[in-house]
């Protein structure tokens, strides 16, 4: 949206320029002329928007704690990211999006290859508060790591229990109390195994149980080849929303029950075949 927006602009600019200094064009040979001024304006609509964003992040104190997630920074950072796809000629494939909640939060738990897992989930599930748990060392990146904390992400320190399990009862009193999903990796890190998932951590799905919300069963691919594709070849990426688990089944099993549970039905995901191209899916992710 933000592309189309910036090549917009540019294009009613570059017309009124002509428009206002007639002498510019006078001949079919002066075509190129208000080609360059719709190139021009639009990359300056760019470059305005990022000095935008990194002047915004400047008002963000990640020394003081963010009672609940800026709705206003959690947007135009998804909306940040779905530039960045567009540009980087990433392509998510969505399957299954139909199998989401229509209303209501949601705990989304996913498979993990790389940091654009996340960024691919909240570029399909646009015009939804989602904010993911994330490891402590993300929050600390230049501008980004503002953005984290404003916009409601939380960071979880997988080392230590007892932090761990307090970063699971602020996710979990979020979802009970605001207008907010949250996703998680119950592997914990990334896996860099061929195929397979890393041993769960049980924990995370106290999250759903503690907040009384179902679980939504994810499983993205392919997203570990982006860093060695972009932008100079198209990377096509993997969304499925494999399964949901409903609240009352989640009230009902234990966590070790949900977790195997997830596990085994985010692994019988792996063999799906690649989702066939319907139509463009970055425009508003609503596939």
């Amino acid at each position: 949206m933000l592309l189309e927006l910036f090549l917009t602009l540019g294009a009613l600019c570059s017309v009124l320029t002509v428009f206002l200094k007639a002498t510019l064009v006078t001949s079919i040979f002066d075509i190129w002329i208000p080609i360059v001024l719709w190139l021009g304006y639009s990359i300056g609509f760019f470059a305005l928007y990022a000095l935008g964003f990194v002047l915004l992040s400047l008002f963000v104190d990640k020394s003081k704690p963010q009672e609940k997630p800026n709705h206003l920074y959690l947007a135009i950072f998804v909306e940040t990211i779905a530039l960045y796809f567009r540009l980087a000629r990433i392509e998510i494939r969505v399957r299954g999006k139909e199998k989401l909640p229509q209303d209501g939060n949601f705990l989304l738990v996913s498979n993990h290859l790389s940091d654009h897992d996340f960024m691919s989930m909240l570029t399909v599930l646009r015009g939804r508060s989602v904010a993911f748990v994330s490891k402590p060392e993300n929050f600390n990146y230049p501008i980004v790591g503002k953005y984290l904390h404003k916009g409601g992400f939380l960071p979880i320190n997988r080392e230590q229990a007892r932090e761990a399990l307090t970063t699971i009862r602020a996710v979990a009193e979020r979802m009970k109390t605001m207008p907010i999903s949250y996703g998680v990796f119950p592997e914990g890190t990334r896996n860099r195994q061929v195929e397979g998932l890393l041993p769960f951590r049980e924990g995370v799905f106290l999250m759903a149980k503690k907040a009384d919300v179902p679980i939504v069963i994810v499983r993205v691919t392919d997203t570990d080849k982006v860093k060695h594709r972009a932008p100079w070849r198209k990377t096509r990426v993997y969304v499925d929303f494999v399964d949901v688990i409903d609240t009352e089944t989640v009230r009902a099993a234990r966590s070790h029950e949900l977790s195997e549970m997830v596990r085994e039905r985010m692994a019988a995901a792996e063999g799906l075949p690649r989702v066939p191209k319907i139509r463009r899916t970055f425009k508003y992710g609503n596939n």
